[in-house]
């Protein structure tokens, strides 16, 4: 994946990267400042790159790193879960558009339709945004009490989350949640109706 994106000249609406754990040796290079900034770097203005991150056998620390790390290269970072307890942080160079009937439309036929069925078990645009979590004030907030980035020399998140695999979950979605609702950043600026 780093390769591509920098050898490539190609540009891309959509990079979305679901590596294997990041304790996995190797695998914590895509989750550092240069391959976010490589991911940057390939983005057409507006698009949009999408982290997976487990969220299992995780700790606070190690998330707070991805959320610096990413908020490091992107100014807008968005926090969805999963069908599962997992993550899904969205990352662009803008805000997000939240124009309600153009969303109903894109949502509602053809391919964005049928992800959405087999993905989130989603048919309308209420189901698609009960997996937002948080908009970019909360991973602005957790960035700023993240003890470092995720570098390629200093690779913190492969080691946060090699101490913790096998460990009770330490870390919880929730939390993320109520954290957004007091931040008043748990539901998008819908716009539009």
């Amino acid at each position: 994946a780093r390769e591509l994106l920098l050898t490539t000249p190609e540009t891309y609406d959509i990079v979305y990267s679901q590596p294997p754990n990041p304790y996995r040796a190797g695998v914590s290079s895509l989750f550092t400042q240069e391959f976010y900034s490589a991911v940057r770097g390939r983005l057409n203005p507006g698009g949009f790159f999408l982290q997976w991150l487990q969220a299992n056998e995780v700790d606070a620390p190690t998330v707070e790193t991805v959320y610096a790390t990413l908020s490091n290269v992107f100014p807008v970072v968005e926090t969805w879960q999963t069908q599962t307890t997992d993550l899904l942080l969205v990352a662009t160079d803008r805000p997000v558009d939240w124009d309600v009937p153009r969303l109903r439309d894109a949502v509602a036929r053809g391919d964005p339709a049928r992800a959405l069925r087999a993905a989130w078990r989603a048919t309308d645009l209420e189901g698609f945004l009960a997996h937002r979590l948080a908009g970019p004030a909360l991973a602005t907030a957790v960035a700023g009490v993240a003890p470092d980035v995720d570098t390629d020399d200093r690779p913190r998140i492969e080691f946060g989350f090699a101490r913790s695999v096998g460990l009770p979950p330490r870390f919880d979605a929730a939390r993320i949640r109520a954290v957004a609702r007091a931040l008043g950043d748990d539901r998008p600026p819908l716009t539009g109706g």
